[in-house]
């Protein structure tokens, strides 16, 4: 059967969702918490962009708790794609009220593209001399692809690539979640472990990888699906049992279990040394930080408005953030140096970020109110 012979209920893919909890759009209700937790995730990431740039990573000394759980940063990588599976449970209380996929698609290359075709148009001209249509086409579904040019300048956009994939599918595994369960969710995540620990301790002599880092797995589905999976299982449960896990001892559980284990699993080398446990530890990743995103978003604990409000506006801008901070960071590191004002390498590297940070905002700022917003006032309603 061809696309066009489909019946029409198959090509628009109605799908149930509730709207009893939704997200800042016009599908859902606003919920500042989740906002919160974009923000933390960007900023785990430009924390250790910037500590890097600034040479502290260098540093061979002792590291407390907290620096090394910092430097533990592309974890937030892995708290920006749970989150992602779990915003979509909970906007479609599981997959029970209807989604139009054409809409849905459309919203989502309207949230994504303008700023990825923007840092595209800036890599082409970069490297115009020996890029490709192919290299273009690339972005826009395999901006993780190395070849690409955006990869060159804009290495972090990876994660668009695996999350365009993911939302390509997504409308999909929400109607397999109303119609078998979270148990179809949950066993396709395993099921992705196993196939995950088969390709990598099969083919690990014969594939490349970067320095210290096993990308082909890494920087793909193959080390990431899970994360989207574990991430809908906790909007699942977030959304059946708020009320278990809204209080502060679980709350304080989850922000330790993840704290500890991630510190603990990096260390132990999760994305850096071939071995069946390390292919195991990004699953437990994504398990800590699915507790600690259900159990802050239904957290009875009261947040000062002014708090609340500025780290949702931080969260807001959280995209551009993750996206453009290199170009910051890069900037300053080639034209203007970074501070050296103690004999401390960590010391001088946080230090550094403290000053330079709020210049990546408002650069961030900017960028989200003339590239982004405008093509976000566009979207339109999926939820029906």
């Amino acid at each position: 059967m061809t696309w066009n012979q489909c019946p029409r209920h198959a090509k628009i893919f109605h799908f149930k969702i509730d709207e009893r909890l939704k997200v800042k759009s016009l599908n859902s209700q606003y919920l500042s918490r989740l906002d919160h937790i974009r923000f933390f995730a960007a900023f785990l990431v430009v924390y250790v962009h910037t500590y890097a740039a600034s040479g502290g990573l260098n540093y061979a000394g002792e590291r407390n708790l907290l620096e090394r759980f910092m430097l533990s940063g592309n974890t937030g990588v892995s708290l920006f794609l749970v989150l992602s599976g779990f915003i979509f449970t909970i906007i479609s209380n599981c997959g029970k009220k209807e989604i139009n996929y054409n809409t849905f698609i459309v919203n989502r290359i309207k949230r994504v593209f303008p700023l990825m075709i923007f840092v595209t148009i800036l890599s082409m001209s970069l490297y115009r001399e020996v890029v490709t249509f192919n290299d273009f086409m690339s972005v826009f579904l395999f901006s993780n692809i190395q070849t690409s040019p955006i990869f060159k300048s804009f290495g972090q956009t990876w994660t668009i690539a695996v999350e365009t994939q993911f939302y390509m599918i997504l409308p999909f595994l929400l109607m397999f979640m109303r119609n078998k369960g979270v148990k179809y969710i949950f066993f396709m995540s395993v099921f992705w472990v196993v196939i995950r620990i088969i390709l990598v301790m099969t083919y690990r002599d014969t594939l490349g990888s970067s320095p210290g880092v096993n990308a082909y797995y890494y920087l793909t589905m193959i080390g990431r699906f899970d994360q989207f999976l574990v991430g809908m299982i906790f909007g699942w449960i977030y959304s059946n049992f708020k009320s278990y896990i809204s209080n502060l001892p679980i709350l304080l559980f989850s922000l330790l279990l993840s704290f500890l284990s991630i510190t603990w699993m990096t260390e132990d080398g999760m994305w850096s040394i071939f071995g069946y446990k390390q292919l195991i530890y990004s699953y437990i990743e994504a398990v800590a930080w699915g507790l600690v995103i259900a159990a802050y978003a239904s957290s009875s604990i009261k947040i000062p408005s002014i708090v609340d409000r500025s780290l949702s506006w931080l969260g807001e801008i959280s995209y551009t953030q993750y996206i453009l901070h290199i170009l910051v960071i890069d900037f300053v590191l080639k034209n203007v140096g970074f501070l050296h004002i103690s004999d401390n390498i960590s010391m001088n590297s946080t230090i550094n970020f403290i000053i330079l940070y709020p210049f990546i905002i408002a650069f961030s700022k900017a960028s989200f109110e003339l590239i982004e917003k405008p093509f976000l006032e566009l979207r339109k309603k999926y939820i029906y």
